[in-house]
Order: structure tokens, then sequence, then C-alpha cells
């Protein structure tokens, strides 16, 4: 027995030192890939890197930066990679000592460092990549601003006259920017690229302005010479044939405005000298707008003319119309109003609009007077015809509103009268219908709603006979006795039929009486209830005590009555 149990020490300690050794081997391949990093990392290019800043000047700036990331990157070599070897080296020692978790320690503290050395290779290549583009940006610009000065240069020569007064400046800006251009020489001489960035950038921009500002200051001059006393001139003299064509423009105050504006004009010369171009071209545009603005008010008179010349024709019409259906309206009120009632408020209403009408005549006759005249001022005849069109057309419409009325009155009468011929006949036809019925007796509450609707009959047939008639009241008493008749004839088809059901399930139940008590007492009590004229009950009763003895009888007799 001890000797198995000493085997299975044995086995147990070999197994356990098989694994240790295996974990040993596969932790040796993580130095292994942590050694193979460190050897790339030796080996990345960045003297490559150095070697392209070579190509500049290496003084000054340039110098500075090539020595603070020469130095950098030896202390990424002399340095931070000793570390390396050293967090390896213990990796590797630890681990024969079968210290596992020491060992991996060191290897995660060998790979973060690592991990800082290929950021701070990337950094560094990327400020190199920088340094490069900003001086290869700045040739091109100090190109370009080298093509602007001869450009601008020869510009001046050229086409001196164009330039004006401005000439003189536009030249010696324009030498001005050739120490400049000399400036970014040396910088870039000395080595000073990130300097001489900067400056040749600022450069650049004035020199295109300078350029733009040339373009634009011939466009000016000719605005000023030109174009803008050309406006004025136009102006003058189309608003003085206007005036000759009846046009009133007093509020447009040419004269005075054009006046106002050659002073300004006369400011923006001395501007453009001075190379003030932005107070020059605002002073241009205000002048413009000023400009825009009496030539708007001149379009609208020019436009208020025609409008007024189309509607003088359709406003005299409607006042004429206005004034004729007036007096048709008045004299058809004093006719109609001897057979029917017509409110005073119409009454009124017509008074009032010939009041209204007389007083539109009168001012459109003024403004007819007033464009007679040598000079009119169109766009306020224009607002006045406006305001007398609009009222014109509300009295038209409500005059006509009225005459529409005054001619309904006699249609409405007759229409009543013979909804009355309408409500007698259908009254006495569901009355025989109820005398002709298999009914014990006519129940009396329909005696009594016939009795109303006689009685209201009688009353509507009286206000017929009387003159002047109020048509309105009597549409509404009408309506009142068609609802009446509505429901007469509703309750009394319910009656007809719950009688003819209540009647048909009887009939049907006799069979099943002598052989059932129980639903014989039903029927019987459904008799006592149709004599006393309560047909629904009588329904409601016989269907129950048949569904008991014949189950959906009743829905199949409801049909058949239905039916008939």
């Amino acid at each position: 027995m001890a000797i198995y149990i000493t085997l299975a020490i044995i086995i147990i300690i070999l197994i356990g030192i098989g694994i240790m050794l295996w974990l040993r081997t596969s932790k040796r391949n993580l130095i292994t890939e942590t050694e193979q990093r460190k050897q790339k990392i030796k080996q990345l290019p960045f003297q490559d890197e150095l070697a392209k800043l070579k190509k500049l000047n290496i003084h000054g700036e340039a110098k500075d930066k090539y020595d603070q990331f020469k130095r950098e990157w030896q202390t990424v070599l002399q340095e931070d990679l000793k570390v390396v070897d050293a967090k390896i080296h213990d990796a590797d020692a630890e681990l024969d000592k079968f210290k596992f978790s020491q060992s991996e320690e060191s290897i995660a503290d060998a790979n973060k460092i690592m991990d800082g050395i290929e950021k701070k290779y990337t950094r560094l290549t990327q400020s190199v990549t920088e340094l490069m583009t900003t001086v290869e940006t700045s040739d091109q610009l100090y190109d370009e601003s080298k093509q602007i000065y001869r450009e601008t240069k020869r510009e001046v020569l050229a086409n001196r006259h164009q330039f004006g007064d401005a000439a003189e400046l536009i030249e010696k800006n324009i030498e001005a920017f050739l120490p400049r251009i000399e400036q970014y020489e040396e910088l870039v001489e000395d080595g000073h690229y990130i300097k001489a960035s900067g400056h040749i950038d600022q450069l650049n921009t004035d020199m295109k302005r300078m350029q733009e500002d040339m373009n634009e200051i011939p466009l000016l001059i000719k605005d000023v010479q030109k174009e803008l006393p050309g406006q004025f001139q136009d102006l003058k003299f189309g608003c003085r044939d206007l005036k000759v064509e009846g046009y009133n423009l007093e509020h447009v105050k040419v004269e005075g405005t054009l006046q106002t504006l050659r002073g300004k004009l006369n400011l923006v010369e001395p501007l453009i000298g001075r190379l003030e171009l932005t107070k020059a071209e605002n002073i241009i545009i205000e002048i413009n707008d000023t400009l825009d603005d009496m030539y708007d008010l001149i379009e609208h008179e020019v436009k208020s003319k025609n409008t007024v010349e189309q509607s003088k024709e359709i406003i005299t019409d409607e006042l004429f119309h206005a004034k004729d259906m007036n007096y048709t309206l008045q004299t058809e009120i004093e006719y109609v109003r001897e057979n029917y009632y017509i409110s005073e408020e119409d009454v009124h209403k017509v008074r009032q609009y010939e009041n209204e009408i007389q007083n539109l005549i009168s001012v459109y006759d003024e403004i007819l007077g007033e464009m007679a005249k040598t000079n009119v001022r169109y766009s306020e005849v224009e607002d006045n015809l406006l305001y007398i069109e609009e009222h014109v057309k509300v009295i038209n419409d409500n005059q006509q509103k009225i005459q529409n009325h005054l001619v309904s009155l006699r249609e409405d009468e007759a229409t009543a009268q013979q909804n009355t011929l309408r409500v007698q006949s259908k009254k006495e036809e569901i009355y025989r219908n109820l005398l002709a019925s298999n009914l014990p007796s006519v129940p009396e509450r329909f005696i009594i709603m016939k009795n109303e609707i006689d009685h209201e009959i009688r009353e509507v047939n009286k206000i017929f006979s009387q003159r002047p008639i109020n048509v309105q009241y009597v549409k509404d008493k009408v309506s009142n006795i068609v609802l009446q008749m509505n429901k007469f004839e509703d309750e009394t088809t319910d009656v007809l039929i719950n009688a003819v059901h209540a009647e048909t399930l009887i009939q049907y139940g006799n069979r099943y009486r002598k052989e059932n008590n129980e639903l014989n007492k039903s029927l019987n009590e459904a008799e006592r209830l149709f004599a006393n004229n309560r047909y629904k009950r009588a329904v409601e009763i016989a269907e129950t005590a048949l569904e008991k003895v014949e189950p959906g009888i009743s829905e199949k007799i409801e049909e058949e009555v239905n039916k008939q």
C-alpha cells in the first residue's frame, strides 16, 4: 500500500514539474517576442527623417529643431532602450527561478516603455514633416509674392491713367513690398523658417489685398466719373419729361436729392486717392441705394397711372350700379311691405347706403377734378380710388343680399303653403290607416297628436290670410308642424307594426295553449295588453313564452312581419 502511495506522489511531482517546465517555455516565448520588438524599435529609420532637415539651412531655428529632434532620439537609443534591456534580462532571470508573475510584470514594464518610444517616434516624425511642409508652403508663397510684385508693378506702369490720383500711392506701397520679400530671404538664409513662414504668409495676404484694390480702383473711378453722373442726368431729364406728361413728382424731391448725391460723390475720388476704398465703396453704395429708392417712387407713379386709367371705368360702372340698385330697392320695399313684413333694419340700411353712395360719388367727382389738373400724384389717386372701389363693392354685395331677400319672400310664402297642404294630406292618410287597422281602438295619444296638428294648421292658415305677413314667422311655424307630422307618422308606424307583430305571435301560440298551461297564461296576458293598446309589451311577453316552447320562432315571425 505504501508503495502505491509513494508512486502516486512521484507521479504528481513529475506532472507538476512538467507543468512548470511548460509554463516556463511559454513565458520564454513572450520574452523572445519582446526582444524582437526591441530590435525593430532600434531599426526605426529616424535618421532618414533627420536627413531631410539637412537639406535646409541648418542655422537658427532650423538648427535648434534639428538638435532637439536628434537629442530626443539619442535619449531613446541610449537610455530608454537600456531600461528595456534590463527589464528583459530581469524577466529572463525570474523565469529561471519559476517566478512567473514577476517575470510578466517585467515584460509588461518593458512593453510600456516601448509604447512610449513608438509614440515619441511618431511625434518626432510628424514634427519633421510639419517643418518641411511649412518650408515648402512658404517657398510657394514666396514665389507667388514675387510674381504679384512683378505683375502689380508692371500694371501700374502700363496703365497708370486707370488709377488716377491713387497711382503714386500704389507705387509706393508696391515698392514697400520689396524689402519685406528680401527680409523673408534673410530669415530663410539664417534658418529661421518658422518666423519666415509667418512673415511670408502676412506679406502674401497684404499683396493680394493690394492686387484686389488695384482691380477695384478702375471700376470705382468709372462709377465716379461716368456711371453715376450719367445716372444723375438720366434721372433729371426723365423726371422732367414725366412732369410734362402730367406727373406730380414733388415728393421724389429730384433736384434737392441729386444735389446732395453730387456732393457725396465729390468725396469719393479723394478717398480713392488715399486708398480708403472701403469708405469710398460705402458712399457709392449709399448713393446707389438712394437712386434705387427714387426710381422705385417714380416707377410706382407710372404704374399707379396705368392702374388709375384701368380702374376709372370699373368704378364708374360700380357707382352707377349701386345708385340704380338703391333706387330699385327703395321702390321695391315700398311695394313689398304692403304684403310682407320688412325689418326696419333693412329699410334703414337701404337709406344709409343711399347717403354713402352719394358721398362716394362726390369724392369720385373731386378725384376726377384733381386728375384734370396739370400735374397729378397718381399714387395718391390710386389709393383713393382703391378705397372707393372696395367700399362700393361692399355696398353692392349687401344691396344684392337685400334684393335676394325681397325676391325670396314670395317664394318662401308659396313653399310654406305647399308644405302645409302636404302635412294636412299626410295627416289624414295616417289617421285613415289607424282607423282601418285591426286595432281594438285608436290610442288616445294619437287622437291628441292629430288634434294638435289640426290646430297648428288652422293657426297658420289664419296667418296666410293676414297682410302684411311675417314670412320668417310662418316658415318657423310650418317647420314645427312638419316636425310634429314626422313624429305622428313614426309613432303610428311603430304602433301598427307592433300590433301586427303581437297579433301574429298570439295566433301562432294558440297551437300550444291546450298542452302548455304556462304558455296559455302568458298569451292571455298578451291579449289583455293588446286590448289595452299596449302592443309593444304584448310582443315582449308573447315572444318570451314562445321561445320557451319553440326556440328561434320569435325571430322568424319578426322577419315575416317585416316582410308584410
